[in-house]
């Protein structure tokens, strides 16, 4: 049944996507050419391609400690590292696609919920090595796994925090300090995507770009997805079906923009 509904939204999100070559705004014209289209060449991240077909194949077993919505496919507290990897960190196109967008945006500091095992880290972490990447996790073995991906590619400027979010969010996101690119891929429902989305809005200035992943995953996702749109404080949307992209930059003008990726 979740396949349905996820293949019905898909279909959907066609019907009413378009590509680059209608997109008026400059910006999001150069956005889309640039981030949404460009291809990455295969050296600049060949090495997180490489750990993750390693993932793929790793028959080992760890426990999860899910403080979120969970897997949709695996409820077993008992899960092989291989179909972590394979259900819940973002492929290739994705991933090079969060590098693209760490390289066109060229933030100074990042923030990521939900770290998994580090390999959407890496491509943020690696479009910019000169930022500071910090990333909340809430399973501690996952959380080892991914610290040992970071050293195995010598990613040096990423900070991994580990805890239940509803802990360590309040006690690390310095209000003080503006963050200009934050994804968000952790528990995954509708009033903690919300809550999380109004955290950002508090460690945001006018450069700030905020991703959210899979914001087609469920109804309370797409609930989410709608009131982030209709947040005063967000210019243009970007919806790529698996992700959404989130401006506050007021030179932009109000629109939502539906992309074929």
């Amino acid at each position: 049944m979740k396949i349905l509904q996820i293949t019905f939204r898909y279909i959907k999100y066609l019907f009413n996507s378009t590509n680059k070559y209608s997109l008026h705004s400059p910006y999001m014209y150069s956005f889309s050419a640039n981030v949404i289209y460009k291809r990455t060449p295969k050296e600049e991240t060949g090495e997180i391609n490489n750990l993750r077909s390693k993932l793929y194949q790793n028959n080992q077993y760890i426990t999860i400690k899910d403080f979120g919505e969970g897997s949709a496919i695996n409820k077993n507290k008992k899960r092989k590292i291989k179909d972590i990897a394979k259900n819940s960190s973002k492929n290739s196109k994705y991933g090079e696609l969060l590098f693209r967008l760490v390289q066109f945006s060229e933030p100074k500091s990042m923030i990521e919920l939900g770290t998994s095992f580090g390999i959407s880290t890496c491509y943020l972490a690696k479009g910019n090595p000169k930022a500071n990447v910090k990333t909340f996790e809430g399973c501690p073995e996952s959380a080892k796994i991914a610290s040992d991906n970071f050293k195995e590619l010598n990613i040096s400027n990423i900070n991994i925090i580990v805890g239940d979010f509803k802990n360590t969010l309040k006690d690390n996101f310095n209000l003080n300090n503006k963050t200009e690119l934050i994804f968000i891929d952790g528990n995954h429902n509708q009033n903690s995507t919300i809550e999380y989305f109004e955290l950002s809005l508090k460690v945001s200035n006018t450069k700030t770009i905020i991703v959210f992943d899979d914001i087609h995953w469920s109804s309370g996702m797409e609930k989410a997805w709608e009131y982030i749109k209709k947040s005063d404080k967000i210019t243009a949307t970007i919806d790529l079906f698996f992700i959404g992209i989130v401006f506050l930059d007021p030179k932009l003008s109000k629109e939502d923009f539906i992309i074929r990726f």
